[in-house]
Parts: C-alpha cells; structure tokens; sequence
C-alpha cells in the first residue's frame, strides 16, 4: 500500500492521470516473485491548501516518489539477493508489451539463478528476450539489438561479445557489488544489476 500527499491544489481527475503516469514507470514495472496481490494499492492525495505552481515540477515529483519507493519495494523483498533493473529502448511495441517483456527477463527462473550467483551468463538474458518475442513478436526484427550489462556490451550486430576472463570477471563483480546481505536487517545500499536492451530503429 503506497500513500502519496501533497498540499497541492489540482483536479482530482488531473492528479490521477498524473498518478498513473508515474506508476506505470514504477510499480506497474517491477516484480518481485511474479504474483500480485488483489490489495495492491497506491493512492494519491491533494489538501489543496497550496497554489500549484507547475504541473510539470508535480509530475517530476511524482515520477520520483513513485520510482524510488517502488524500487525499495523489491530491495526489501523477502529474500531478495539482487534488484535487476531493465532499461528497455526502441521496442517494436507498445510501452505496456515493453514492460511485460521485462518482467518476463526479470521473471525467468534462468535469468535469476544466473544473477544469484554473479554469474554472467549472457546467453540467459538473450535466450529470456528471445522466448518472449517469439511468441509475441514473432515477425518482428531483433537483428538490430544489443544488449548491455552493467553498461558493458554483451550482444550486438546479431553475436555475443565475449572479450574473455577479464570481461566476464568485470561483469561478475558487477553483479557482487550490487548484491544484499542475505542475513542483513534492512537493505545496506541501493544499487541494481543494470540489463540493457536497445532494439535500434524507432519504438517504444
């Protein structure tokens, strides 16, 4: 359950379009475990009590909020190891199918066994990408996609890039720097394992 409140004076209806903006970029974009809940809930609030002096500073605002509290949301999941964020560009679809082929990266059992044990095995990540636009996308292109970790390229012009032990130590550690006390009382940082998909050309 997430409570937002500002003293802003706006629409109720205007509030709540700002609201869903911010949380389709938020908690509409994460998983933990794959399940949600039917109480699952963020609710925004306006007193009023002050002039709105930008409607753009709001909406940064609750971009923000939204963001931040979703991604500690995962960090204190339970028995959460690592927080992998997906920054996805270019998609050949909607922002909505974007965001569902992230979760389904985030999601695949693979993938997740793979970042539990820094183990950088690229082959995972672009094996989940590809199961997904298979069977959604199945006529769309990815001959134009690379794929980074940790801001290193791993895939591009349609092959790996394995630059050798060096390069997988380098990714490895990246995901070791980002990794969560298992037996710690509260998160001890708020670092993520970056994944990054660029499918070229114009999209979502």
């Amino acid at each position: 359950l997430g409570y937002i409140m500002t003293d802003a004076t706006i629409e109720k209806s205007k509030l709540q379009t700002m609201l869903s903006a911010a949380c389709n970029r938020s908690f509409n974009s994460i998983s933990i475990d794959g399940d949600e809940s039917t109480s699952d809930t963020v609710v925004a609030i306006a007193s009023g009590l002050k002039p709105l002096s930008s409607e753009d500073e709001l909406q940064a605002a609750l971009f923000e909020v939204c963001e931040g509290l979703s991604a500690d949301l995962v960090r204190n999941g339970e028995g959460t190891g690592h927080v992998m964020r997906v920054k996805i560009s270019n998609f050949p679809g909607s922002e909505y199918d974007a965001r569902r082929m992230g979760r389904h990266l985030v999601n695949s059992p693979l993938v997740k066994c793979a970042i539990s044990g820094n183990d950088p095995n690229t082959g995972r990540i672009a094996g989940a990408i590809g199961s997904f636009m298979g069977k959604f996308f199945p006529e769309e292109s990815v001959d134009e996609m690379s794929l980074t970790l940790g801001g290193r390229t791993i895939f591009n012009n349609g092959k790996f890039v394995l630059e050798g032990q060096e390069v997988e130590e380098e990714l490895s550690n990246h995901m070791a720097d980002a990794q969560l006390g298992e037996h710690d009382d509260f998160p001890q940082h708020q670092k993520f394992v970056e994944i990054g998909i660029d499918f070229g050309g114009e999209g979502s």
